[in-house]
């Protein structure tokens, strides 16, 4: 089973490729683009966008006029597509800050390394 079920049932089969998604309403209309960080050469596309309408719910918008208001509510089908997408996402921004971590810890070593054999080659060069 998937960690994904959501984007699963949508045809995204490769979450990992996932860079980036952008969320946009027009017309009762929620639009979700999803934007791949495909390999050079791949004949996959780039983005795909998925298209989910809003439900209508009728409101009392005044209790004391009995007056109502239709409200076009998000589906939460997208709500756990966006959840799920924010996870992957998440996912991927603490595994570069790791990665931004250990680069600066290799930076530092290098740096000690160097001041330490400078240290010994002074030694070598006092004999």
């Amino acid at each position: 089973m998937s960690n994904y079920p959501t984007l699963t049932e949508m045809g995204i089969n490769n979450p990992g490729e996932v860079e980036r998604y952008s969320l946009n309403t027009v017309d009762n209309t929620d639009i979700i683009r999803i934007i791949y960080k495909r390999k050079k050469g791949s004949f996959l596309p780039a983005s795909k966008r998925f298209e989910f309408g809003r439900s209508s719910k009728t409101i009392v918008a005044d209790s004391g006029t009995m007056e109502t208001e239709i409200v076009h509510e998000i589906s939460p089908f997208v709500q756990k597509a966006i959840a799920e997408l924010d996870k992957i996402l998440d996912s991927k921004k603490s595994t570069i800050e790791h990665a931004k971590l250990v680069k600066e810890e290799l930076r530092q070593l290098h740096q000690e390394m160097s001041s330490r054999l400078a240290y010994i080659d002074s030694l070598i060069d006092d004999m």
